[in-house]
């Protein structure tokens, strides 16, 4: 069964250390979100574990909005590896968009024998119109 978007925020809140936890409740309580979100009050997160944190942020700020919520905090904290995990494996970019992930070296694949677009052309001499024999960009 494929992760959903929780599980994704969920591995990446549970990889924070005790200190690092205490350090993500305290920004995120002193987060202040986009208008028309309100913050998670401190007594909801004060004695919060991972699976309360997970829940806590997917009610406030929705699956549209979470992902750069938990990305904003997490560079705050200088855990920019945690953040860019979480948008990899959610595919979820800045303000909510849906992204498609960057391709992995599984998902690439290697194409030979097609012969690449040519950016300019030259067509001397023709008779449709338009045409006057220069070179015409194609891009």
């Amino acid at each position: 069964m494929a992760k959903t978007l929780r599980d994704h925020l969920f591995d990446t809140i549970r990889e924070l250390g005790e200190s690092d936890m205490k350090a993500f409740k305290d920004k995120l309580n002193n987060f202040q979100p986009k208008p028309g979100y309100n913050h998670i009050k401190w007594g909801e997160l004060e004695k919060a574990d991972a699976v309360a944190i997970t829940r806590l942020l997917v009610n406030y700020y929705k699956e549209d909005y979470v992902v750069e919520v938990a990305r904003k905090v997490l560079e705050d904290m200088d855990k920019k590896n945690l953040a860019h995990n979480l948008f990899q494996a959610t595919g979820k970019a800045p303000g909510g968009t849906q992204q498609t992930p960057a391709p992995t070296s599984s998902t690439r694949t290697r194409v030979t024998g097609v012969a690449a677009p040519m950016l300019m052309e030259y067509r001397p001499g023709s008779s449709r119109a338009g045409d006057s024999g220069d070179k015409i960009d194609l891009r």
